[in-house]
């Protein structure tokens, strides 16, 4: 079962791209990184799209979005440094040629389930994930 299953009721688009990054995390660092990328940024596109206390910035782009005052306000600077990490790999996961390092992977698989937390927390709508469940790296899918 996946770790990301507390987004299935709230967040479909979100959960399929949570999982797909989790899947891949240990088989192929690249496309989790890639997979928990397009996740943050379903799920910051969304919130920008239901929560009216946002302030869309000047760019659409997730840089901008993660960034913009109203967000870092809303969310606080550890998220918005969990967001920058996962953002900062998935961009050097599709641009760069050299190896992506497995624990580049683990790393923006366990920041997006941080993120994916509050954002449940947040704004879910139905049952909250139980405040002990914490994202564990042995659960990870093998390759």
């Amino acid at each position: 079962m996946s770790q990301f299953a507390f987004l299935n009721a709230d967040f479909p688009t979100v959960s399929q791209l949570a999982k797909k990054a989790e899947t891949a995390a240990l088989a192929d660092p690249r496309g989790a990184c890639f997979y928990a990328r397009l996740a943050l940024e379903s799920a910051v596109k969304w919130m920008y799209a239901n929560d009216r206390t946002l302030r869309s910035p000047y760019d659409t782009a997730l840089s901008a979005l993660i960034h913009e005052g109203t967000f870092r306000t809303l969310v606080g600077n550890a998220l918005v440094t969990k967001a920058r990490i996962i953002k900062d790999f998935g961009n050097k996961a599709v641009h760069d040629t050299r190896a992506v390092p497995a624990q580049n992977a683990i790393i923006s698989v366990r920041e997006l389930f941080h993120f994916s937390y509050w954002l449940v927390h947040t704004y879910g709508r139905g049952a909250k994930p139980a405040a002990a469940l914490a994202f564990d790296q042995a659960a990870l899918p093998q390759a």
